[in-house]
C-alpha cells in the first residue's frame, strides 16, 4: 500500500461522508484541518526546525488559515479531492440524507464523498493501535491526533473512555518533546466553527446514552452522520426482514452496506459509518410506516 502524506490521511478520514456539492460547518472545519496539515508538513521538512522557531512559524500560519475565505477553501477542496480521486481512494456517491423519504420524494439531489473503505479502516486501525497500545507516539500519529482533536473527528475513532486515555498520552508526549508541545498547544478554528464543534461534541455525548438514541437529530448539517427515515410496510415483518429491505434500498441508491454483529444485536455499516435500524411511523395526513436509521456512537 502506498505511503500517504499526513494531509492525505487526514483528508481520507475528514472528508468521508461530507457534502460534496454544498458548504457545511463540518466540511469547512475539515478543509481548514487539511490546510493545517499541509502547513505542519511543510514546516517539518525545513532543515532548521527548532521547537521555538517551529512554534512561531506554525502560530503565524495558523492565524492565516483561520481567516481562509470561501474561494480558498473551495480551491483546497478541489486540489485534494482531485488528488484522492485520481488515486482511486475517494469518490462521490448519493448523500445518505438523500435516501430519507422527505428528500427522495421531493427529487432533491444530494451528493457526498466516500473514502475507500479498506484505506479508511487501515488508517483508523493504525491510529488506534499506536494511541492505545504503544508506549511512545510516533510523530505522524501525534499530528493526526491533533488534527482530529481540532476537527471534531475523535468520536469517529475512539470511545469516550478511550479519548480520555488518548488525552493522557498526548499530555505525556507534550511533556517529553518540545516539538509535540508546540503542535498540541495550537488551535486553528474560528469562534463560529468552534461553536459548531461544541454542539457536535455535545450531540455525540448525548447519543452515548442508549436511552436517548431515539431522539431525532435536528441539525444533520453539523454532522456527517444523519438519521433518516425509509418508508416501507412493517406490519407482519421481522427485524431481519426490515433490515434486509433497508439494505436493499440503500444499495440500490449507491451505498455499500454490511451487517455487523454487535453483541446480541446486529447493526449495519453504511459506507464507513454504523447505524441501528428501528421500526417507526411518521405522521403526515395519514401515518406512514417505515424504519429509522440512527447513528451508532461509541
Amino acid at each position: 500500500m502506498k505511503n500517504y502524506t499526513i494531509a492525505e490521511q487526514f483528508a481520507v478520514i475528514a472528508l468521508n461522508a461530507q457534502d460534496s456539492l454544498h458548504e457545511s460547518v463540518a466540511k469547512n472545519v475539515a478543509l481548514v484541518g487539511i490546510a493545517a496539515a499541509k502547513t505542519v508538513q511543510t514546516l517539518l521538512y525545513e532543515e532548521n526546525r527548532g521547537a521555538a522557531v517551529f512554534e512561531l512559524k506554525l502560530r503565524e500560519q495558523l492565524d492565516g488559515i483561520k481567516k481562509m475565505k470561501r474561494k480558498e477553501r473551495n480551491a483546497l477542496e478541489k486540489e485534494f479531492t482531485d488528488i484522492l480521486k485520481a488515486e482511486g481512494i475517494l469518490r462521490e456517491i448519493p448523500n445518505l440524507l438523500g435516501c430519507d423519504m422527505n428528500y427522495y420524494t421531493a427529487n432533491v439531489t444530494m451528493r457526498e464523498y466516500k473514502s475507500d473503505s479498506a484505506l479508511y479502516q487501515s488508517i483508523i486501525k493504525k491510529i488506534r493501535t499506536c494511541a492505545l497500545e504503544q508506549t511512545e507516539l510516533p510523530e505522524d500519529i501525534v499530528i493526526l491526533l491533533w488534527l482530529f482533536r481540532e476537527s471534531g473527528c475523535m468520536h469517529d475513532i475512539f470511545s469516550q473512555e478511550e479519548q480520555e486515555r488518548v488525552q493522557i498520552k498526548l499530555i505525556q508526549a507534550a511533556e517529553e518533546k518540545s516539538l509535540y508541545k508546540a503542535i498540541l498547544e495550537q488551535e486553528f478554528h474560528s469562534a463560529v466553527w468552534l461553536l459548531g464543534l461544541k454542539f457536535m461534541n455535545w450531540k455525540h455525548k448525548i447519543f452515548t446514552n442508549p436511552y436517548l438514541e431515539g431522539v431525532n437529530l435536528m441539525f444533520p448539517f453539523l454532522d456527517r452522520r444523519q438519521a433518516i427515515f425509509i418508508d416501507m410496510v412493517i406490519m407482519g415483518t421481522s427485524v431481519k426482514d426490515r433490515r434486509s429491505a433497508a439494505i436493499a434500498f440503500l444499495e440500490k441508491n449507491g451505498h455499500t452496506c454490511e451487517e455487523i454483529k454487535n453483541g446480541t444485536e446486529t447493526i449495519v455499516k453504511v459506507d464507513n459509518e454504523y447505524y441501528r435500524i428501528f421500526p417507526s411511523t411518521r405522521s403526515f395526513k395519514i401515518p406512514i410506516q417505515g424504519v429509522e436509521l440512527l447513528p451508532v456512537y461509541k
